[in-house]
């Protein structure tokens, strides 16, 4: 058995999902999103409690059927139990949330320690932004879990980021781990700070370039290094660094000038 933490145990999860859901549905019809997407493909540090996806083309029953075949699969069962899971709980689907618009699959892993480790597993169905890619897990990632290689489609680095974006404008409340996501991409060769800027008009990008100081490093430490591994921690965890990160985003999205609208 390999020992796993529980970050670890939930990512070992949606990276032997991600490999089940690929087998049993057409790569054009799913794209790998938020947080995952950038661990997995764009070598970012932050874990994911949850997996987020979108879906189109494949009706709603289908994919739910398509879902609780694979979670209650006995060949996922027997690759997590490597990791430390005893039993994966799928969510009562009378009562999950199943529309036209979104899928969610609250799932409980059940460490062989007795651990309830909840993860949601949430499909979008508002249609694709482009482009979408469909390329093989990070190796160091699937290297650590000695897993064999992983394609699956995900969205490139510049939606990646407008998602990202577009999170911090629309959200009740502004969420440390977006800026940080952003600030992640921000590395990538293809990003391309004008075509960013140009998704959005000027009164949005002011919102999101002043929710960007709205969160104060309490929420940052409570909200993202707790998702990072124990040197990664050590790299990001001050203060200092939260300040470097939010204008490293702030210049990313712009430093709009206010006008009257």
């Amino acid at each position: 058995m390999m020992t796993t933490d529980p970050l670890q145990k939930r990512e070992v999860f949606h990276l032997v999902f991600l490999r089940a859901l690929g087998r049993s549905a057409p790569l054009s019809t799913f794209a790998v999103k938020g947080g995952c997407n950038l661990r997995f493909f764009f070598g970012g540090v932050r874990y994911s409690e949850d997996i987020d996806l979108d879906s189109s083309g494949v009706p709603v029953h289908a994919l739910r059927e398509r879902v609780m075949t694979i979670l209650a699969s006995s060949g996922l069962l027997d690759t997590l139990r490597t990791f430390g899971i005893d039993r994966v709980q799928a969510p009562d689907i009378s009562r999950a949330k199943q529309t036209e618009t979104v899928q969610r699959f609250k799932v409980h892993l059940i460490t062989t320690a007795g651990e309830d480790l909840p993860t949601k597993i949430d499909f979008s169905r508002r249609g694709f932004d482009a482009p979408i890619r469909s390329e093989p897990v990070s190796m160091s990632i699937v290297a650590a879990y000695r897993l064999a290689p992983i394609v699956a489609p995900h969205y490139a680095a510049l939606p990646a980021a407008a998602q990202k974006v577009q999170a911090l404008i629309a959200r009740g409340a502004p969420q440390a781990r977006d800026v940080f996501d952003l600030y992640t991409l921000g590395s990538q060769p293809e990003i391309n700070p004008t075509a960013l800027r140009a998704r959005f008009r000027e009164r949005d990008l002011r919102q999101a370039h002043d929710r960007i100081y709205e969160i104060e490093y309490a929420q940052y430490r409570d909200t993202v290094l707790s998702f990072l591994a124990p040197e990664d921690r050590a790299t990001y965890g001050s203060s200092e660094i939260w300040d470097e990160i939010r204008l490293r985003v702030a210049a990313l999205i712009g430093h709009p000038v206010k006008q009257d609208e």
